[in-house]
């Protein structure tokens, strides 16, 4: 019976992802890098398949150019885009950029020069395979920092590197390949080339930045919506790259990159927190599929092309591929141990050596690199010979870097969580087995309870109580910090605390979007004085743009009736603004005084902190009814609103408990919210 072409596809891929899932399962109860493991899955399924009658379906699929670049590279860029920390990334945008562009010239002119004298390839085609080669992907080893809990400045430079040095490998690739084609290099060809990279890069930034920007416009319609919503990120991630490739001629990655961005903002900062994590966990899993399939196919493309029965034939390509391994290493080393030093000297904040190492050592070569070497004219000089190089040092970089980089955070200690991290830690597990504890009195007034059971749960859980406060202290012995170390620990918790507060009244729908970004913008600044040593931070005046432009137009027209619109809203925001903070200023103390009571800790360490918050708060209420002096209606319009806005999220959780309860079923828990809104 034979099947349409379509028919075949479907169980392609159904086989493939199947074969994926048991490959995760198992590769996860043995603790092996999962993306790494499917590589070698995907050769052992190939060399199976020529030698199973049932498994020579395997053997014919294969990676192809168009396959990574337009099906597999927009969801993996957009996902890594969409949830990188934007504060973090700005703040180490100079070595990031620095390894991604320059970085990846000098290791293009390394590799090319060094391969031209020692292997068949000219030095034309040797710096082609020097663009493409120099392209990290660390998609196994950002999974494995995941998994470790290593510190988020270490992943932003990895995963920051690798998702700029696409964009320039690619640009990169394509100048030097129409270089080849026209037959000469001279000063007119590199000065054309420059033109052409600076096009590409920036033309592929403000491209995706601008649709990013338009879809975000449509995402505002169907905001509640994460149905509609993570289909229009999708939509986002391939017409950004479908766009920047096929209408203006521009890079695509970069173009994907800053759609992501800015739509990873809107993410966090206008969407409910239940949108915000469906659309995160959607994100997740197409990534999930793109790799799975990916890297699994790596293997399968490896063993089709005879790989490894080329290598075992032909001695002088053997000896290629250990040059060439050689030389990429070392190409990495001199970029990374050279250029971030560089880049230290000039930065405030630093790349230690131990996060130097690391990045060396997990610049893993993957998807971009085979689709460049892929995508090469069959009829080019030495074609063959630069994908078999392409996928040795894929392999090797996934087989052996990708296997072992773990060991190496774990030697270096980078996998220990924060200071901050470590007492919360322990502070969580004291609390916890308090409030355990305080089941026990609950316990006894249930007959159905034997007296006996009641005291040995009483006892077990007194002992886990008092065996978690000595680990809490414990480690706080063993950190020895001293009394500087300790406020900035206790104001790094209470920033999180207050920011916190702040996204609560968010998600509740207390507070407008606006008002939102210039809170978080402020907290910001007070994280940043903290971590600077500036105890306690002082409030930052914050102005978003709007603001400005609004206040300079107030000026300029002042006396006009078109403008008094204007001076309300910033007023009316203004009054927001500070009754926020005025209400986080009076909630932290309570939390951080909760925190002290409920773990043991004494209070001393808090309670200049708890004073500090509560003179801010004085300040800022005394702010806030100054600017009611100025328009006391606008004020009483606000308190109002927050007063039903409080009567609404009140009756919605009341009528979720009830249907937890199986008072109410869940059809008539959907439509009574929509009742008590039209009332």
């Amino acid at each position: 019976m034979s099947h349409n072409p379509l028919l075949n596809t479907e169980i392609d891929i159904l086989v493939l992802l199947l074969v994926a899932c048991l490959a995760a399962i198992a590769f996860k109860r043995i603790n092996f890098p999962y993306t790494v493991g499917l590589v070698i899955v995907g050769l052992v399924l190939s060399f199976l398949g020529k030698n199973i009658e049932a498994l020579e379906v395997v053997n014919t699929f294969r990676l192809s150019e168009e396959l990574i670049l337009f099906i597999f590279v927009p969801p993996l860029i957009f996902e890594s885009a969409l949830n990188m920390d934007g504060r973090i990334l700005l703040r180490n945008l100079a070595p990031v950029l620095t390894l991604a562009a320059p970085g990846l010239l000098i290791s293009t002119a390394i590799v090319g020069t060094t391969l031209a004298w020692l292997t068949p390839l000219s030095l034309g085609q040797a710096l082609l395979f020097g663009s493409l080669i120099s392209a990290t992907d660390p998609v196994a080893v950002i999974a494995l920092f995941k998994e470790l809990g290593t510190p988020k400045q270490l992943a932003i430079l990895v995963e920051g590197e690798s998702l700029f040095n696409d964009a320039t490998a690619i640009v990169t690739f394509n100048i030097i390949l129409a270089i080849i084609a026209a037959g000469a290099v001279g000063a007119d060809a590199i000065q054309q080339g420059t033109l052409d990279f600076l096009v590409a890069f920036v033309g592929g930034v403000l491209v995706g930045a601008a649709f990013g920007y338009l879809m975000r416009l449509v995402m505002n319609l169907v905001k509640e919506d994460s149905l509609l919503l993570s289909t229009i990120t999708t939509i986002t991630a391939y017409g950004a790259f479908l766009i920047a490739e096929e209408v203006f001629h521009v890079s695509p990655v970069m173009s994907v990159v800053s759609a992501g961005l800015v739509v990873g903002w809107y993410k966090s900062n206008s969407l409910e927190a239940e949108v915000r994590e469906y659309v995160g966990e959607f994100w997740e899993y197409a990534a999930f599929l793109a790799n799975s399939l990916i890297f699994l196919l790596v293997g399968i493309t490896a063993s089709s092309f005879r790989f490894f029965e080329q290598l075992s034939q032909t001695e002088s390509l053997l000896t290629s591929l250990g040059i060439t391994i050689a030389t990429v290493l070392v190409a990495r080393a001199i970029v990374v141990f050279t250029l971030i030093p560089l880049v230290n000297l000039f930065s405030k904040s630093k790349i230690p050596f131990s996060y130097q190492l690391v990045s060396y050592w997990g610049g893993l070569r993957g998807a971009v690199c085979l689709a460049l070497a892929l995508s090469i004219d069959p009829k080019f000089p030495n074609r063959d010979l630069i994908v078999i190089l392409t996928l040795g040092i894929a392999l090797f970089t996934l087989l052996i870097p990708g296997t072992t980089v773990g060991k190496l955070i774990q030697s270096l200690k980078l996998n220990r969580p924060s200071i901050v991290d470590r007492v919360g830690q322990a502070l969580a597990v004291v609390i916890a087995k308090r409030e355990a504890l305080k089941e026990s009195s609950r316990l006894e007034t249930m007959d159905y309870f034997s007296p006996n059971v009641v005291q040995g749960f009483a006892q077990k859980y007194q002992q886990e109580v008092t065996q978690a406060e000595q680990s809490l202290t414990n480690l706080i012995t063993e950190l020895n910090l001293s009394e500087a170390e300790v406020q900035q620990e206790v104001w790094s918790v209470a920033l999180a605390v207050e920011e916190q507060i702040y996204r609560e009244l968010n998600d509740q729908g207390f507070m407008s979007k606006p008002v939102l970004s210039q809170l978080i913008l402020m907290m910001n600044l007070k994280t940043d004085a903290v971590q600077a040593g500036n105890i306690p931070p002082e409030l930052p005046t914050v102005e978003p743009l709007e603001v400005r432009f609004g206040n300079l137009l107030v000026k300029l027209f002042d006396g006009s009736s078109w403008v008094k619109q204007i001076q309300s809203d910033l007023i009316a925001t203004q009054y927001e603004y500070l009754t926020f903070i005025a209400y986080a200023c009076e909630e932290v103390p309570l939390r951080l005084r909760r925190l002290v009571a409920n773990s043991g800790l004494p209070g001393p360490g808090i309670e200049n902190c708890v004073r500090h918050y509560e003179e801010i708060r004085q300040e800022i209420v005394e702010q806030a009814q100054a600017t009611v002096q100025q328009s006391s209606e606008l004020a009483i319009a606000f308190q109002t609103k927050i007063a039903d806005r409080v009567a609404l999220v009140v009756q919605n959780q009341t009528v979720e408990r009830l249907a937890e309860e199986g008072v109410i079923s869940e059809a008539v828990a959907v439509q009574v919210p929509e009742i008590i809104e039209v009332k």
